[in-house]
């Protein structure tokens, strides 16, 4: 073969390679929430998930009036569970995060990737709005609902740290704990069942 044909044929070859990456890319890029869900959870191959029965955006007040990125209530079937689980998720910037499962961890990272850049908190009203989104999330389920709401918890704050008492478990606090740096971002946010605080007065 002639040498200008064979650098022909290279960059002919090249540019289609480039084209079809572009063309992948462009795909992932707008693909919608509802179908990166889906994908990711049918090869989550940790989850052994069988079927995604329904993935549905999910809205509530508390929960809108803090965070711009879609939440969707996610159903799916999984092998060697005989009920459907369900579970919160939202894409952001292209990762596919799980918010919150009504039997799963009590940390609260992912939650967090979430809040808008310039989000502070600085005072009780602040730890409020995110205290109000969460619960919207975690009640957000067919079956269960909050004992009380966000302005019926206890709060108290100690250095940057906010806690919201709901109950008592073997006689230590439980409820919110939110932990800040110097400017009010959060930089940690969890339910224990043993914050360091009094618990709630009989």
């Amino acid at each position: 073969m002639p040498r200008f044909d064979r650098y022909k044929m290279i960059r002919t070859n090249r540019f289609f390679a480039l084209t079809l990456l572009l063309v992948s890319l462009a795909s992932l890029a707008t693909a919608k929430p509802p179908h990166l869900i889906r994908d990711h959870l049918l090869n989550d191959s940790d989850k052994s998930i069988t079927s995604v029965n329904s993935v549905e955006s999910f809205h509530a007040e508390a929960l809108d009036d803090l965070v711009t990125t879609g939440i969707w209530k996610v159903a799916y079937n999984s092998e060697g569970n005989d009920g459907e689980s369900l579970v919160f998720m939202a894409v952001k910037d292209g990762e596919v995060l799980r918010i919150h499962r009504f039997d799963q961890p009590r940390t609260r990272e992912n939650f967090l990737k979430l809040l808008p850049d310039d989000f502070r908190v600085t005072s009780d009203e602040d730890a409020k709005r995110l205290v109000a989104a969460t619960l919207a999330l975690y009640f957000g389920f067919p079956f269960s609902e909050p004992e009380k709401t966000v302005d019926e918890l206890r709060v108290e704050k100690r250095n940057g740290e906010y806690f919201f008492v709901d109950g008592e478990r073997f006689g230590d606090a439980t409820g919110y704990h939110i932990t800040t740096d110097d400017e009010g971002r959060v930089t940690g946010y969890e339910y224990s069942w043993e914050l360091p605080v009094a618990p709630p007065e009989n």
